[in-house]
């Protein structure tokens, strides 16, 4: 084998031995860049759930504070039907008793 086909040789290995590393540290960093792509797109949908819970904890609050509200209202109502029963009573009682005496 003469000179030239030994170097022919040593550079046809050494362009595939370098290409196959070369694609190796390629596919290394596109796998990364991958990994790192789909971290940074979960933390930002963790953090708009985060708003979200924040957002839906802020309106249960405000409904619990209506449903406050709007029981004692009921609860006002019920006495005061409750008075209006009792002062419906009393004036019949006025009123039999104006009548007996004839007032």
């Amino acid at each position: 084998m003469d000179v030239g086909a030994i170097l022919t040789i040593a550079s046809a290995t050494g362009t595939g031995v370098g290409g196959f590393v070369g694609g190796r540290l390629t596919g290394r960093t596109v796998a990364s860049q991958i990994a790192t792509d789909t971290v940074e797109m979960l933390q930002a949908q963790i953090e708009l759930l985060k708003q979200d819970k924040e957002h839906r904890e802020l309106e249960i609050l405000d409904l619990n504070s209506r449903v406050a509200v709007l029981e004692g209202l009921v609860t006002q109502r019920a006495e005061v039907e409750e008075l209006g029963d009792k002062i419906s009573l009393v004036k019949d009682t006025v009123d039999r008793i104006a009548v007996r005496v004839g007032a």
